[in-house]
């Protein structure tokens, strides 16, 4: 039995359809893509710890026959060789979140383990987080040092990480030798701060850490599949095309941040990481860094007086 519709998940079907009645009056409608892309990036979601069956019910698949078809095909028949877009579309705009797996699933480590990097950036020892998670340090280190991790460790990691990510430990009690030995071991071995990561990327064992990678090639203008996007058709937006839409509603919306972490389909600490980056990497640049414009009233602030622009700045 599928789920049913999530409220992103109609709207984009809104965009789609509006996006394919525009494109059929000009004669650009193609209905079909390839459907080797959308095979390969199946087959990461399932190396990742998930059976092809919980896939196809995620995303309201038929898996006797959508599934069936693309990945291993009919009798005589091998896999198809297209795919209609809205299909394609629904599967490479999906990765699967921690809470979607079982318990007892054995899924890629490799999202756990950064946030264990992450958290030692900032100062947590692998002993503090072990201790908060419910087990011993050496048994920890042995968990997070397999390939792959039940989803139940996955979870408790990445409920700690949630809650530490922005802390100073040494506000928390955490010894300063011990803050200071963590850091530096995060320092020599190279680990990255949740500044690197998001949601969407944390736990996909193919992401790169956004600091340090390369931005590829965009298929199309970044700010115009922004501008697309925002006008309210179905696009998929790039890494660069995301970070112009979240520029975009974070500096001039007035829009809580909870608000807009639910259009991107995003946590609202993915989105508050993603907004810092966007503001480093306009410091590192040296440039003005962007800050909420919109003027929000007393009312919607919950205080008894207007904040002016200027203070408007400065808080954010």
């Amino acid at each position: 039995m599928s789920r049913g519709k999530t409220a992103a998940e109609r709207a984009a079907s809104a965009r789609w359809q509006v996006r394919r009645r525009r494109l059929m009056a000009a004669g650009q409608w193609e209905p079909f893509v390839d459907a080797e892309p959308v095979r390969e990036h199946l087959r990461r979601i399932n190396a990742a710890g998930m059976a092809y069956g919980v896939i196809s019910e995620r995303l309201g698949l038929a898996q006797n026959s959508s599934l069936q078809h693309l990945m291993w095909g009919r009798g005589d028949f091998g896999p198809g060789q297209q795919v209609r877009r809205e299909t394609a579309e629904l599967v490479l705009s999906y990765w699967p979140s921690l809470d979607e797996f079982p318990d007892g699933a054995r899924i890629d480590a490799t999202g756990t383990r950064r946030r264990v990097q992450a958290l030692a950036v900032r100062g947590w020892s692998r002993q503090v987080i072990a201790e908060r998670v419910g087990m011993t340090a050496s048994h920890f280190k042995k968990a997070i040092g397999h390939e792959r991790v039940t989803a139940r460790l996955a979870r408790r990691v990445a409920a700690v990480y949630d809650a530490w990510w922005n802390q100073d430990p040494l506000e928390h009690g955490v010894p300063p030798q011990s803050v200071s030995r963590a850091r530096g071991d995060a320092q020599r071995s190279g680990f990255h701060s949740a500044l690197a990561w998001d949601d969407e990327s944390i736990d996909d064992p193919d992401a790169a850490p956004v600091l340090d990678a390369a931005l590829p090639e965009p298929e199309a203008d970044p700010e115009n599949a922004a501008a697309r996007w925002l006008a309210g058709e179905s696009v998929i937006l790039d890494a660069a095309a995301r970070r112009v839409v979240i520029r975009h509603l974070m500096e001039w919306t007035a829009d809580p941040v909870d608000r807009i972490a639910a259009r991107l389909e995003m946590s609202p600490d993915a989105l508050s990481r993603s907004w810092e980056r966007i503001k480093k990497r306009e410091r590192d640049a040296g440039r003005k860094a962007p800050w909420r414009r919109a003027y929000l009233t007393a009312q919607e602030l919950g205080l008894e007086t207007e904040m002016t622009n200027n203070e408007m700045e400065r808080a954010a």
